[in-house]
C-alpha cells in the first residue's frame, strides 16, 4: 500500500509518498477499513506539516482528516457492508489507499455523489454546518458575511448560508475569487482591502448577523463593528497567522458575541453528533438547496502540489486528492 507521510515538520517540500504496511483497525473492534478514492486536503494539513497546527502527531504519521471510498470491511451490526461507497471524517491517515475508522466516522453516500465531492465535505461542510447551525442558531433571512470566502471553508460557508435561508456577503482577496464566491451562491462580494466599509455601502451601518471567520489576524475588531445587536462572530480559525485579542467592552456595548467553533473536539466528545449533521447535510442536498462543493482536484500521489495550491491561496473550494485525477481541476468542471 502506498501512503503519503510526515517524517518531520518542514513543510510540503518533504511529505513523502512511500510503501507502508496496511492500516490495523481500531483497537474498538468497530474499524471499518475503506479503500480510499479521493481524500481532502485543508489549511489544518498545511499547518501540520510545519508543526504549527494545534494537534500535534508523534511523527512519523499520515496526514488527511477527510476522504471517501468503498468500504472493504465492516464489522457486524455497523450498518455498512462491503462494497459500500462511503465517506470518512478522522484526526489524520487519510493520505493513503486504505484508511481504517470507527464506524461512527463512517458516513454513507448517495450513489450520484462523486468521490472527489464527497471528499469535500466530512471536514469543512460539517465543521461550517456546526457552526451556523448550531453555534449560532441561524434564522433564514438573516445576514451572513464570510471571510476567506473562495477557500475550503469559506465556500461552505457560502453555500450553507444560501442553503439556509440566509443572505450572504464574501470577502475575498482578488476580483477572480469574488467572482468564484458569487459562482457559489454568495449574494454580494467585496474585496477584502477596505472591505468594512463596502459592506456598509452595501447594507448600511452594523446589518450583518452572522460573520464566519476563518482568517482572524487584524479582521475581528472590524467584524466586530460590522455586527448588529445580538450579532455573532464564529471563530473557526487562524488562516492570517495571528490571534486576534477581543476587548469585551465591544461585545457589551454592542450585545455581540463572539462563539468558539471547535467541531473537532466537540465531535469526540459527541460523536454521535457526527450523523446527525451529516443527515442535515444531506436532507438539504436532497431537496436541492445545497449544490455540491466545488473540488480542485489533483493526482493522489501529488500532495506537495496540492498543498502549495493551499499555501500559495491559490486554491479555490475544497482542495482534493483524487486517485483519478490527472490535474487541477475548477468550479467549472464540477457544476
Amino acid at each position: 500500500m502506498l501512503s503519503h507521510k510526515i517524517v518531520d515538520f518542514t513543510g510540503p517540500d518533504d511529505v513523502q509518498w512511500i510503501e507502508a504496511a496496511e492500516p490495523a483497525e481500531p483497537a474498538s473492534g468497530r474499524g471499518v477499513v475503506i479503500d480510499v478514492a479521493a481524500a481532502g486536503v485543508s489549511f489544518a494539513d498545511l499547518l501540520q506539516t510545519r508543526g504549527a497546527y494545534q494537534m500535534r502527531v508523534p511523527l512519523p504519521y499520515t496526514p488527511g482528516m477527510d476522504a471517501a471510498g468503498v468500504v472493504r470491511s465492516a464489522p457486524a451490526g455497523s450498518g455498512l457492508r462491503m462494497g459500500q461507497r462511503v465517506a470518512v471524517l478522522v484526526s489524520h491517515g487519510c493520505w493513503q489507499e486504505m484508511v481504517s475508522a470507527p464506524a461512527e466516522r463512517v458516513l454513507p453516500l448517495p450513489d450520484e455523489l462523486s468521490f472527489e465531492a464527497a471528499a469535500a465535505l466530512p471536514l469543512n461542510y460539517l465543521t461550517v454546518l456546526f457552526a451556523l447551525a448550531r453555534r449560532a442558531r441561524v434564522q433564514p433571512g438573516e445576514t451572513l458575511l464570510v471571510h476567506g470566502a473562495a477557500g475550503g471553508v469559506g465556500t461552505a460557508a457560502v453555500q450553507l448560508g444560501r442553503a439556509l435561508g440566509l443572505r450572504t456577503v464574501a470577502v475575498t482577496g482578488t476580483e477572480e475569487k469574488k467572482e468564484f464566491a458569487l459562482r457559489c451562491g454568495a449574494g454580494h462580494a467585496v474585496l477584502s482591502n477596505g472591505w468594512l466599509a463596502a459592506v456598509r455601502d452595501l447594507l448600511g451601518d452594523r446589518a450583518v448577523d452572522i460573520v464566519v471567520d476563518p482568517v482572524g489576524s487584524d479582521r475581528m475588531t472590524d467584524s466586530l463593528r460590522s455586527l448588529a445587536p445580538e450579532g455573532r462572530l464564529l471563530v473557526l480559525g487562524f488562516a492570517g497567522g495571528e490571534i486576534p485579542v477581543v476587548k469585551v467592552n465591544r461585545l457589551l456595548l454592542g450585545n455581540t458575541g463572539v462563539l468558539g467553533v471547535a467541531s473537532r473536539e466537540f465531535f469526540e466528545q459527541r460523536p454521535a453528533t457526527i450523523a446527525e449533521l451529516w443527515g442535515q447535510l444531506m436532507e438539504l442536498r436532497q431537496s436541492g438547496a445545497l449544490a455540491d462543493p466545488p473540488v480542485e482536484a489533483y493526482p493522489f500521489a501529488d500532495a506537495r502540489g496540492a498543498l502549495r495550491a493551499i499555501a500559495d491561496r491559490t486554491a479555490r473550494g475544497k482542495v482534493v486528492l483524487s486517485r483519478k485525477a490527472g490535474g487541477p481541476s475548477g468550479l467549472e468542471q464540477s457544476e
